[in-house]
């Protein structure tokens, strides 16, 4: 289900804040050069957010299925306790920014400009839209005010942050007409997203098959 709602969730609070935003722009009159100034601060702010609801969402997808099968010791520094989890999510973290480093230019530049012309208002509009949805799939304050309210909660469970930055971009070429979104590239990557937990499970049950049968080693 969250397959289908996350990009479908961020293109419509994606929509709403982008017409809302070009709202305020043209009503407020701010000069240009504080306009600019406003954005790029904005765009600032909206990718340390975006960050801290990666972190905070996608870091399951990294550690999570480490945490009942590996048995970390307590580790001490400094005075400090550092749980087992706690430095699972500190070597995720690090692999995350290492993956940053080295192979990320690509897909950054797909969804930077490859799908369409993106104006800075729309980049800071699809980046805190997308980080929205990553956040709602993992706050607990959320959940429990949610649940105070007695209104449905929002599953904790790791979404995707590129459906969701995807579905925003689309979401906001939409409302500009879709003239400039290129489908060729859109369907490329939603075969990805097909592909992917596909590839994902034959090369997990090959290699558990390969360890099972070849080491001897129990596999589940």
């Amino acid at each position: 289900t969250t397959w289908v709602l996350c990009p479908i969730l961020a293109a419509i609070i994606a929509v709403i804040l982008y017409k809302a935003l070009r709202i305020y722009l043209r009503y407020s009159k701010l000069h240009l050069v504080r306009t600019d100034a406003y954005l790029r601060l904005g765009l600032l702010l909206a990718g340390a957010f975006g960050a801290y609801a990666l972190g905070a969402n996608n870091i399951a997808n990294v550690v999570g299925v480490f945490l009942p099968a590996i048995e970390f010791s307590t580790l001490e520094l400094g005075g400090i306790s550092f749980s087992p989890a706690q430095q699972l999510f500190l070597i995720g973290g690090l692999a995350i920014a290492f993956g940053v480093m080295t192979y990320s230019k690509g897909v950054m530049m797909t969804v930077g400009g490859g799908l369409g012309r993106i104006s800075p208002v729309a980049a800071f509009v699809a980046v805190v839209s997308h980080s929205i949805v990553l956040f709602a799939f993992a706050s607990r304050g959320l959940e429990a005010w949610l649940l105070s309210m007695g209104l449905p909660t929002i599953p904790l469970v790791p979404v995707s942050s590129s459906q969701a930055v995807v579905g925003a971009i689309v979401g906001i070429a939409i409302l500009q007409g879709a003239a400039g979104i290129r489908w060729r590239l859109l369907g490329t990557i939603v075969m990805g997203w097909v592909a992917t937990p596909i590839m994902a499970g034959f090369i997990s049950f090959f290699g558990l098959y390969f360890l099972q049968n070849v080491f001897d080693q129990t596999v589940f």
